[in-house]
């Protein structure tokens, strides 16, 4: 028996792989400016477009638990330069509040923007959740 995913999920994984591409290639150019960010972030973004196509053409279930990961790892890059960019806010603007409330902004911005992609997608996969291996 064939395995076909969802006209649904075959448009938002599509989305998926073009964002990240687009993304990794601005990326690109901001190597010089921020060199270890933008290779983490490239990365990443490979690793992302690889599980969609996982999910899309493979169906496999491992490219949802990548997806996973891969918002679970940009959560954790991006608080460290939140922290990092927070603390020179605070102490260009001579007050440690201001990092702080900026931080915590940063922090939660985040959490939602990297859960919004694997949320998407199981919530596309759901309902055939055991078609995928």
């Amino acid at each position: 028996m064939e395995k076909n995913v969802s006209t649904g999920l075959k448009v938002w994984l599509w989305i998926v792989i073009v964002l990240n591409a687009l993304s990794a290639l601005g990326n690109l150019t901001s190597i010089g400016d921020a060199p270890v960010t933008a290779i983490i972030s490239i990365v990443l973004e490979a690793v992302m477009i690889y599980a969609a196509v996982l999910i899309m053409f493979q169906t496999k279930k491992l490219g949802f638990k990548l997806m996973c990961l891969v918002a679970i790892v940009n959560v954790v890059v991006s608080i460290i330069t939140v922290i990092f960019t927070g603390i020179i806010a605070g102490a260009l603007a001579g007050n440690a509040l201001v990092g702080l409330i900026s931080g915590i902004i940063g922090i939660i911005t985040s959490i939602i923007i990297a859960a919004i992609c694997p949320l998407i997608t199981y919530l596309f996969m759901k309902k055939d959740w055991d078609m995928f291996e």
